[in-house]
C-alpha cells in the first residue's frame, strides 16, 4: 500500500480490511490463480474488489504508490522492491502463496536441470 495509507499505522493487516480497498486485475490470467494469490471474497464473505488491469508488477506499484490500489505480494517483495513510497504489511489470515518450479519438458536440459538441483538444495524458505 501506499506508504501514507491509512492502514500503515498498523504493523499488521487482515484480509477483511484490506477487502475495503481496490486490488489491481489482470487481463489475461487463469481464474485458479487469481483466486489463489488474491481471493475474491474473503473467509466471511465480503467482496475484494479487482479494479485496473495491469500488465507488470511496475504498472502495480505505480498505482499503490499513488493511492489508487493495494495489492498482495510475496513476502520477498520487501526485499527485491523496496521503495519508500510503498509500505509492505504482513497480511494476518491469508496463506503464504506455494512456488514450484516448473518447465516444459521438450525444453529441458542440463542449464535447467542443474538449476532444479540448486533449488531443490536450497530447500523451503521461510520469511
Amino acid at each position: 500500500m501506499a506508504a501514507e495509507h491509512e492502514l500503515t499505522r498498523r504493523t499488521s493487516v487482515s484480509l477483511e480490511m484490506l477487502a475495503d480497498f481496490q486490488h489491481s486485475d489482470a487481463p489475461s490470467r487463469p481464474d485458479y490463480w487469481a483466486e489463489g494469490f488474491v481471493p475474491s471474497h474473503t473467509r466471511s464473505g465480503h467482496r475484494i474488489e479487482r479494479g485496473p488491469l495491469v500488465h507488470n508488477a511496475e504498472e502495480i506499484l505505480t498505482l499503490v504508490s499513488t493511492g489508487e490500489l493495494v495489492n498482495l505480494f510475496p513476502a520477498h517483495m520487501m526485499r527485491y522492491w523496496g521503495r519508500p513510497d510503498i509500505a509492505y504489511l504482513p497480511v494476518r489470515d491469508i496463506d503464504a502463496l506455494s512456488y514450484a518450479l516448473v518447465w516444459r519438458t521438450e525444453t529441458e536440459n542440463d542449464l535447467i536441470r542443474a538449476f532444479a538441483r540448486v533449488a531443490a538444495g536450497v530447500g523451503t524458505l521461510a520469511t
